[in-house]
C-alpha cells in the first residue's frame, strides 16, 4: 500500500509541476485515476444494467413467495440463472479498484504540501472547507451519483442516508480529500449519463 501511495504522489507532483496549483492538479489527477478504472466501471454498469432490466420479474416473484423466505431466494437464483445476471457481479469489478483508492485516500489525507496550498476559498487543502461547500457538493453529487443508478424506489432511503454520511465525513476530512471525492462523483455521474443514454438508444431501437 505505501508503494502504490509513493507513486501516486509522484504522479500528482507531477501534475502540479505542470499546472501550478494543488486544486487543480487533484481534479487532473482524480480524473486520471477514474479513467484508469474505467473498465472495472463499466462491468460494473452491465451488470447493474441487467439487474434493473429483470428487477419487475423479481418483484413478482416477492409478491408471489412472499410468505415463503426460502421457495423465494430458490426462484430468485433460479432466475439469475436463466437470465445469465450474478446478483454480486456489480461489486467484484470494484475490489481490485479499492487497491488504489484506499492508499489514494491515505496519500491525500496527511500530503505535506497541502498545508500551504490555497485553492478558490480555501486557504489550505490540509485544512477542512471553511464554509462547508464542498460537504455539500460532496452530499448532493453522491446522491445524484447513486440514484441514477438505483434499481428500484425501495433504495431512495438508503441512498439519502449513505449521502448525508458522506456529507458528514467530509466535513471532517482535509480540503483536498473533500476535492478529490466531489470531482470523482462528478465524472462518474457524466458516465453514467453517457452509459445510461447508451442503454436506453439501443434499447428504443430495438
Amino acid at each position: 500500500m505505501a508503494t502504490i501511495a509513493m507513486y501516486l504522489g509522484q504522479l500528482l507532483e507531477f501534475i502540479h509541476h505542470y499546472v501550478g496549483n494543488y486544486g487543480i492538479a487533484i481534479i487532473i489527477f482524480t480524473i486520471l485515476i477514474r479513467i484508469l478504472l474505467l473498465p472495472f466501471y463499466v462491468q460494473q454498469m452491465g451488470t447493474m444494467k441487467k439487474m434493473k432490466e429483470i428487477q419487475p420479474l423479481v418483484e413478482e416473484l416477492q409478491k408471489k413467495y412472499a410468505k415463503d423466505p426460502q421457495k423465494l431466494n430458490m426462484e430468485t437464483m433460479k432466475l439469475y440463472q436463466e437470465k445469465k445476471v450474478n446478483p454480486f457481479g456489480g461489486c467484484l469489478p470494484m475490489l481490485l479498484p479499492l487497491i488504489i483508492l484506499w492508499p489514494l485516500f491515505t496519500m491525500l489525507r496527511t500530503y505535506p504540501a497541502f498545508s500551504t496550498a490555497s485553492f478558490l476559498w480555501m486557504h489550505s487543502l490540509a485544512q477542512k472547507d471553511p464554509y462547508y461547500i464542498i460537504p455539500i457538493l460532496a452530499t448532493v453529487t453522491t446522491y445524484i451519483s447513486s440514484a441514477m443508478v438505483a434499481t428500484d424506489k425501495s433504495q431512495n432511503s438508503m441512498n439519502i442516508m449513505m449521502s448525508i454520511f458522506m456529507g458528514w465525513v467530509t466535513v471532517s476530512l482535509p480540503a483536498g480529500v473533500g476535492i478529490y471525492w466531489v470531482t470523482s462523483n462528478i465524472f462518474q455521474i457524466v458516465q453514467q449519463y453517457f452509459f445510461l443514454r447508451e442503454s436506453n438508444t439501443a434499447k428504443g431501437g430495438s
